[in-house]
């Protein structure tokens, strides 16, 4: 019986720990974290070998140009070409691919729910209605599905080669290469489309990491990368019967397209959607009190065309639109549209 005794093991006292130690416990631990942190390997730059495409109209030299120094400044390793912009005012486009009206409903179901979750007061302004589209968004259109099909043409071997797709009002981010370079790393092996840049409608469908979202349904086309698989199911879809923002995001929306998010953006546009742009937008003449419409169809032509010299007399056109070239005017910095905290 005494040598069962002597074999129990008392429980052992707890030391009390200082406040002092305890301190310094914790700054052991985040050093250790942080040495870790900055002892991983860094990833590789994806622009090395990601293609990409800058869509812009051949007479308007000023806009690529502004684009490609941009793009040279922030991402040096991207190889970026021009791809030709349709011009819709000019070239034939078969109502098969690009229809010539389209119905607002579903685009007003989001334009209510982003009115809502920023505490907008304007739900009023969003009406259904059927509205023509400009040849400037049909042409529009037109390069994207063009772009898509240049996708498919140049997928590789393998067949899954990506496009990174262009507008030429893209503006990269000074963190344009860590930020792609760790969602790419994230991305689910399904992606269809991943947004770089973005104007956010619905909220976020889930959070795949820090710089990665699954998403709903977000506006423009500014810069996204699309992947072969992708690029079908939207030719399998034709005719882009929206502006084809819209009709992209529709199709996220309906399930039918696996759509992602870099967050937070790392491309913005150098203008807003309507300044100095060679679209006129269909539904910019109510798009609500939260937008300050400026664009005018004039620039259609180019800055220097007699219809845009018309505008600017008359004062219908801004007398700076039509002067991008560097791109210093960044709207969605501190912008309501876009990169706000529910945003990114």
């Amino acid at each position: 019986a005494a040598r069962q005794v002597l074999a129990i093991k008392k429980p052992a006292l707890k030391r009390k720990i200082s406040a002092e130690d305890a301190e310094k416990r914790v700054l052991r631990r985040k050093s250790i974290c942080k040495s870790e942190k900055e002892e991983a390997p860094a990833l590789p730059d994806p622009c090395k070998d990601l293609p990409a495409i800058v869509i812009s109209l051949e007479r308007r030299p000023d806009r690529m140009a502004g684009c490609a120094t941009r793009l040279t400044s922030h991402c040096p390793n991207l190889s970026f070409s021009l791809f030709k912009a349709t011009d819709g005012k000019a070239t034939p486009i078969p109502d098969a691919e690009v229809s010539r009206s389209w119905n607002t409903a579903r685009n007003v179901v989001y334009q209510k729910r982003r009115a809502i979750r920023k505490s907008w007061d304007d739900l009023d302004s969003y009406q259904v209605r059927d509205l023509d589209l400009s040849p400037g968004e049909r042409g529009f259109s037109s390069s994207h599905i063009r772009a898509w099909r240049h996708c498919l043409d140049n997928a590789g071997a393998d067949g899954k080669r990506p496009l990174l797709v262009l507008e030429d009002d893209a503006a990269p981010t000074d963190q344009f290469v860590p930020i792609l370079a760790r969602a790419l790393a994230e991305l689910p092996s399904d992606a269809d489309v991943l947004y770089l840049g973005y104007s956010q409608a619905a909220e976020w469908r889930r959070e795949i990491s820090p710089e990665l979202v699954e998403s709903e349904y977000v506006w423009t086309t500014v810069a996204y990368i699309i992947w072969p698989k992708g690029a079908q199911k939207l030719l399998n879809q034709l005719p882009v019967n929206e502006p084809v923002d819209n009709w992209m995001a529709g199709h996220a929306a309906a399930g039918d397209l696996k759509a992602f998010c870099v967050r937070p953006k790392i491309i913005l546009q150098a203008d807003a959607w309507n300044v100095n742009s060679d679209v006129a937008h269909s539904d910019e003449h109510y798009w609500g009190p939260n937008s300050d419409i400026a664009h005018s169809d004039a620039l259609y032509w180019g800055p220097e065309h007699p219809e845009a010299q018309a505008a600017r007399a008359n004062g219908s056109l801004p007398p700076a639109a039509g002067s991008l070239v560097g791109g210093s005017c960044f709207w969605d910095i501190g912008s309501d549209e876009s990169e706000d905290s529910e945003d990114m």
